[in-house]
């Protein structure tokens, strides 16, 4: 079973890095980052997420990870 397929059986697409979701969004990475980071907000579990525009952000460690809408494609 690929990648793909494991996570459309978890209900959503694949976490994608920070550089590759700013590439596709059109923006460079700082933008990105500086963009989640002033939307962060403590998750239930205590995890860091952002939501902005679709975009669903979660800090995994250090590392922003982002996992794209339906409305947005994959990139």
């Amino acid at each position: 079973m690929s990648a793909k397929q494991k996570a459309a059986e978890r209900g959503g697409a694949p976490w994608v890095s920070l550089d590759r979701a700013a590439a596709h969004l059109g923006l460079n990475a700082a933008q990105l980052r500086k963009t989640l980071e002033r939307r962060a907000t403590r998750a239930a579990d205590g995890g860091t997420e952002a939501m902005v525009d679709g975009v669903r952000a979660r800090k995994f460690g250090r590392l922003w990870r982002v996992r794209f809408s339906e409305a947005w494609g994959a990139p």
